[in-house]
């Protein structure tokens, strides 16, 4: 039986006149609305919707991890099969005489620079050194230690450290040596340390990202449906996606899309806050302690400049503005990148580099499908980490994928395969090693003397540079990664709002009266980012994204199912036309 052809029309309703002309009032503004609710429920009582939102957090880490984990695992067979597979891997995401709008150069800087270049500068460094002091490897580690005590009738002391213990136990004879420990904050924890690093930041995360980017590149270019997430969903419910359900879908993704660009961009305020109190040393900027961390004003202050110029840069387009930025911050990324790779632990990351691809490529589907049960000690380190970077990137993917698209037309799916998940995984790993590696052989050799390890997540990176510089060339290096969190800030925001204003125009990216919703959406990230750092700073901002991320999860899925079928579709279409012909 013959196929029929595929759906080439999606309509959606869109106001002729008045202040919503051009736009798609039926998502437009109910999200306007949701998101005004949010911030009036959150600036009322702060501390408050802060416990509210840990709570909900809590509840779906600890119900929703397979969710999370089995659903990254599907984007991630998805992408690998449609670039492996010829037939798909060449389907061209346009017209067939179609040319690539950008540059490879400026299709890269834009592409990683609104993806993950935020989070690249905050965890490049804090990460390794996070999993250097625990991980699943020293956790099991930990529990063959507690099993070798208790078959030796070894009591250990209310509190005691378990691996101190062992070194003590094993001096005096009472036991013998277990093999292949990993021991905390030594050399033999670093491998553990590189496979968690590189599986929250290889092909999980990418993967997430592309599978909306090229469900949404195929379907607008090819099919010409509308820019917006309903259209990845239209081979599987057709017409339906015109209806209330498709305006269901669109809302979410604009809220999925406001949530996670706040969760990255509270991640850079407070990596740029601590910069500048680096640079400064202002009382004001950082709260006092062991490890002091932004305070609120500083927070505060940070993200109105950089909100400020991010509206600016998105009113100014996607060709000029964030372009300009984008190339910027590529630049100024391979700066910072080429100082480690001179000056830093240069033989141990290249060392690390080699020996941590290879293990994480042996490792990936253990690594990508184990499960651990979330009351455990392994599930618990589990929820905080994996399960969080799958949210984040679920949450960040509608975002990062529509914009991937935009900058995507007339690309190859195996282009757009190796583009945009390959090359920045590899960028990030190469990030990792350099700069985390060096942090690590700084605090292995006793050069660090525990201040990295003593530091807040973002503020590790900065003394990396104050132990490998002298105070004035700290403080230069430390304004070039101020400088250049700020072009990531700006291009991220930008980029979002761009988005934001571009599923509720129906996928309509020139929309003329577009302008004024581009400062509303301004506005509206401002006084979520702001009201959310009141209720509990960057904790508060990581609970709503999780809690927004939860239905959005399957969404993508139908994405990657309903790809899966459109493409199957158009191979068997396609057979049929040269049966015809022949």
């Amino acid at each position: 039986m013959a196929i029929g052809p595929p759906l080439q029309e999606l309509k959606i309703n869109k106001k002729e006149s008045g202040f919503y002309e051009g736009f798609n009032q039926t998502v437009a503004l109910p999200a306007k609305v949701l998101i005004a609710l949010i911030v009036i429920w959150a600036a009322m009582d702060p501390e408050r919707a802060g416990q509210v939102l840990r709570d909900i957090q809590n509840w779906s880490l600890e119900h929703f991890n397979a969710y999370y984990i089995y659903a990254v695992a599907f984007y991630c067979c998805v992408c690998v099969f449609i670039a492996l597979y010829p037939p798909f891997g060449r389907v061209k995401l346009g017209p067939e005489d179609g040319k690539p709008e950008f540059s490879d150069f400026s299709w890269f800087s834009m592409m990683f620079g609104a993806g993950i270049g935020i989070g690249m500068l905050g965890y490049a460094t804090a990460e390794p050194i996070w999993h250097l002091g625990n991980n699943p490897e020293i956790i099991m580690s930990k529990h063959a230690i507690e099993a070798l005590f208790a078959s030796s009738n070894i009591v250990l002391a209310e509190g005691a450290d378990v691996f101190a213990e062992y070194q003590t136990q094993l001096a005096a004879g009472t036991i013998a040596a277990i093999d292949d420990l990993a021991i905390p904050r030594t050399e033999s924890a670093v491998r553990g340390a590189y496979h968690y690093a590189f599986l929250h930041w290889g092909l999980g995360t990418w993967a997430t990202y592309s599978l909306v980017g090229i469900s949404l590149a195929f379907f607008s270019y090819r099919r010409n449906l509308p820019l917006t997430i309903r259209s990845g969903l239209s081979s599987l419910f057709g017409r339906k996606m015109e209806g209330p359900w498709g305006s269901v879908v669109d809302i979410a993704a604009v809220l999925s899309t406001l949530l996670g660009i706040s969760q990255t961009i509270g991640l850079g305020l407070n990596a740029f806050a601590s910069g500048l109190h680096n640079i400064t040393g202002a009382d004001w900027l950082m709260t006092t302690g062991d490890s002091p961390e932004p305070t609120t004003g500083a927070l505060l202050m940070t993200l109105v400049i950089v909100m400020i110029l991010s509206t600016g840069s998105a009113l100014s387009g996607v060709g000029r503005g964030i372009k300009w930025l984008s190339n910027t911050n590529m630049v100024l990324s391979f700066s910072l990148l080429g100082f480690f790779l001179i000056f830093g632990a240069t033989m141990f990351a290249f060392e690390l580099l080699g020996k941590g691809i290879f293990s994480y490529i042996i490792h990936l589907p253990a690594l990508t499908l184990t499960v651990w049960d979330p009351s455990t000690d392994l599930g618990g380190w589990q929820t905080g980490w994996s399960v969080f970077f799958w949210a984040w990137a679920i949450a960040f993917g509608t975002f990062v994928g529509i914009f991937l698209a935009r900058i995507s037309r007339n690309r190859t799916i195996r282009e757009f395969v190796l583009g945009a998940i390959v090359a920045p995984s590899i960028m990030c790993f190469i990030w990792f090693t350099f700069v985390g590696g060096t942090a690590i052989d700084l605090e292995l050799s006793g050069a660090a003397e525990g201040k990295i390890f003593g530091a807040n997540l973002t503020y590790q990176l900065y003394e990396v540079i104050n132990i490998m510089l002298s105070p004035t060339l700290a403080t230069l290096m430390s304004l070039m990664i101020v400088i250049l969190l700020l072009t990531y800030l700006v291009t991220s925001a930008d980029s979002a709002i761009l988005v934001i204003n571009t599923i509720n125009s129906g996928g309509d990216q020139r929309v003329k009266t577009g302008q004024k919703h581009i400062l509303i959406w301004g506005i509206a990230l401002t006084a979520v980012v702001g009201v959310l750092l009141l209720a509990g700073g960057l904790r508060a901002i990581q609970s709503a994204m999780i809690v927004g991320t939860i239905p959005f999860t399957l969404v993508l899925i139908l994405m990657g199912v309903g790809l899966l079928k459109a493409l199957v579709r158009d191979r068997i279409r396609s057979k049929q036309a040269e049966s015809g012909s022949a």
